[in-house]
């Protein structure tokens, strides 16, 4: 069985024909172009879909959307990385003009599936995937079965609270994960030290006047004072929330995906240090946190395992 895989991000949109044992045949991308229209982006994923699918309308189709997902009716119910997207159907949009099935996920949760069926978490049945980029989402998967709760929205696991008192979060909360293990969140926690720290490795090193996450990371490994503050406070916020998932889900794994998880060499030991600290006594120990081994594919294997999940024979029920 193949099936096509889509990546929609708010930059680019990446798409391949995948394998059941997870063979790329084909790999294409544009530019996504949010800004010509919601229609207008439906219709690239659907010539996508059709260059890729190559007139065979037996290949069903899986779509990783960053927002809250209405997977029944194929929605995008909303999300901040797509302006104006409000209970959009891209799914039947999709299908309309490819005359194939859609399947729709939440991108993050999406990942959980791909290392299920591809990466990490091949033969484990209880795991959780953090991604971290631009945000931080995640995925719960117990038993074989990926959570979503009672509305199909649960497992924001960039939005457990970390510290009550900490910095406000793009969600309206405050001390979320997102604001200490995301590039979003890291670019902000430099810009306030900007003035103590005028002439930190960590501006010097940006790309093009963009802060990166990893010139962060590499600015520690140099002894810079500002990204030694970054790095701290990134270290105890991922300690603490994945002491907090363990204490909830008791998983086997932890799978780190996304680009600041490139970089997990340098946090990772310290990381399982706290998030021990945070654990029950009997759970201490019990799991391991391990990077993601799907690298820059992990979107596209995350969509199209979207399919495979729901189409091959297994245990494949949300809870």
């Amino acid at each position: 069985m193949n099936a096509i895989g889509v990546d929609l991000g708010g930059t680019n949109i990446k798409a391949a024909l995948v394998s059941q044992d997870g063979k790329f045949l084909a790999k294409k991308h544009v530019k996504t172009e949010v800004s010509s229209g919601k229609e207008r982006v439906a219709a690239k994923i659907a010539d996508i879909v059709n260059d890729l699918g190559q007139g065979d309308r037996s290949i069903c189709v899986g779509i990783g959307s960053p927002g809250s997902i209405d997977r029944k009716n194929g929605l995008v119910r909303f999300s901040p990385n797509l302006p104006g997207w409000l209970d959009f159907p891209l799914a039947p949009l999709v299908s309309e003009k490819t005359g194939r099935e859609v399947l729709i996920e939440n991108d993050a949760k999406a990942a959980a599936l791909g290392e299920k069926w591809f990466g990490e978490a091949r033969g484990c049945d209880s795991f959780i995937v953090l991604t971290l980029g631009t945000g931080v989402g995640g995925g719960a998967v117990t038993n074989g079965q990926l959570l979503i709760g009672g509305g199909g929205i649960g497992g924001e696991l960039g939005h457990m609270c970390v510290d009550p008192r900490g910095p406000l979060c793009g969600c309206g909360s405050h001390g979320c994960l997102e604001c200490y293990a995301s590039s979003s969140g890291m670019r902000r926690l430099a810009e306030e030290y900007r003035a103590r720290y005028p002439h930190s490795l960590v501006f010097q090193e940006q790309s093009g006047g963009q802060f990166e996450a990893i010139a962060a990371f590499s600015a520690y490994q140099r002894g810079d004072p500002l990204a030694e503050i970054i790095y701290e406070r990134f270290v105890f916020a991922m300690g603490v929330a994945i002491g907090s998932l363990v204490n909830i889900f008791n998983p086997e794994k932890i799978i780190l995906s996304g680009g600041i998880s490139s970089s997990a060499p340098l946090y990772l030991e310290k990381v399982k240090k706290i998030s021990n600290e945070y654990t029950v006594l009997s759970m201490m120990n019990s799991f391991d946190i391990v990077q993601s081994s799907l690298k820059e594919n992990a979107a596209i294997y995350g969509a199209a395992s979207i399919v495979f999940d729901r189409k091959l024979p297994h245990t494949s029920e949300v809870l």
